[in-house]
């Protein structure tokens, strides 16, 4: 098996792995699960592509597919640099402001009413109902379209019919291997991703606030903490991820299907849920690891299983075998895969007790 085989695993488990920590993170702060966040993805998809494409028009970029050479390594990249750098800082802005939205408009002011967290959690899933429909109203508008029109001479960089966003691929060559530019960038983006909230949680101020507004919020409202704000602050980053993810999947259309207002999110919600009930719910390193090995195991192990037992119909049904993960993970390691670290540490400490 070479490295072109394990793309497309690695692409989507890079993907659920950085939805996953947003999960996560919402949860570790409120209590609830947030049933819109995969779709804050979507969302920040729509206006990383919207940005970039009306960039292409207005400066009249045409593709490029010539090959280059950096380092040694030889690639290609149809659009200019700061196209894709623009998009990508949108995307992530409009995701961590969308979930900004939720917590001051929605949860908020519903949680000072009394609602219980099982209200709360319905009422992100009426938020993303919302988004859907906004999604719906944004691709039916006029300027949208004709800006699609404008740049019906990108089709193959760009297919934007019906919203079906598909910005062309960078390719590096390393030796005969072709490597898509995608699939590196995910890797090292959920590298990035672990290494800066594993500090940021762990070494920062910010972050001792934020564990303490989560383990105690009535003692750290004492000391002086603002929980408030230290929780918007969390949900902020996990939709900053979120925005993230989605940019990344305006690249993955042959591993992903087409961005639409209702896909990739109904063809992955459950799967970024069970990446982070398996890593742990109380642990973003944990909940990192757990969506990439959902990924694999949808994208690699099953395909791998339905060969050997020359049964393609098997692939199909790879959702059966990550919430057969998720059970697993219930009745043996409720904490999560992470929770396994600590415990073996645990028992090193104090001499084998628990």
């Amino acid at each position: 098996m070479n490295f072109e085989t394990l793309m497309a695993p690695l692409y989507y488990a890079s993907i659920l792995s950085l939805l996953s920590v947003g999960i996560t993170l919402s949860y570790m702060t409120t209590k609830v699960f947030n049933f819109a966040h995969v779709r804050y993805a979507t969302v920040a998809a729509y206006f990383a592509a919207a940005t970039m494409l009306s960039l292409v028009v207005h400066y009249h970029i045409t593709l490029n597919s010539s090959v280059r050479t950096l380092g040694g390594m030889r690639y290609i990249l149809p659009l200019p640099g700061w196209i894709y750098a623009v998009g990508f800082i949108v995307a992530s802005i409009v995701g961590g402001l969308v979930s900004i939205l939720l917590y001051y408009a929605v949860l908020k002011p519903l949680e000072r009413r009394g609602l219980s967290p099982l209200a709360l959690m319905i009422s992100t899933l009426g938020f993303d109902f919302l988004l859907v429909a906004f999604l719906f109203i944004f691709m039916s508008e006029k300027p949208i379209i004709n800006l699609a029109a404008k740049a019906s001479s990108l089709i193959g960089a760009v297919n934007f019919a019906s919203l079906g966003l598909d910005f062309a691929d960078e390719y590096i060559y390393i030796g005969n291997s072709m490597i898509r530019g995608s699939v590196l960038g995910a890797l090292i983006l959920a590298v990035v991703v672990t290494i800066v909230l594993t500090f940021l949680t762990r070494k920062t101020k910010l972050g001792v606030m934020m564990r303490s507004s989560i383990e105690n919020p009535n003692l750290a409202l004492v000391l002086g903490i603002n929980v408030d704000r230290v929780f918007a602050i969390a949900w902020f980053i996990a939709g900053l991820i979120a925005g993230m993810a989605g940019f990344l999947m305006l690249f993955g259309t042959s591993f992903l299907k087409f961005i639409s207002p209702t896909s990739p999110y109904n063809s992955i919600v459950v799967s970024v849920f069970a990446g982070a009930i398996v890593g742990g719910i109380f642990n973003v390193e944990g909940s990192i690891g757990g969506g990439f090995l959902i990924g694999l195991i949808e994208k690699l192990f099953v395909p791998w299983l339905a060969a050997v037992m020359n049964a393609p119909g098997l692939i199909k049904y790879n959702k059966v075998f990550s919430m057969f993960a998720v059970a697993l993970t219930l009745l043996f390691i409720p904490e999560g895969l992470a929770s396994i670290r600590f415990r073996r540490f645990r028992r090193k400490t104090t001499g084998g007790e628990i």
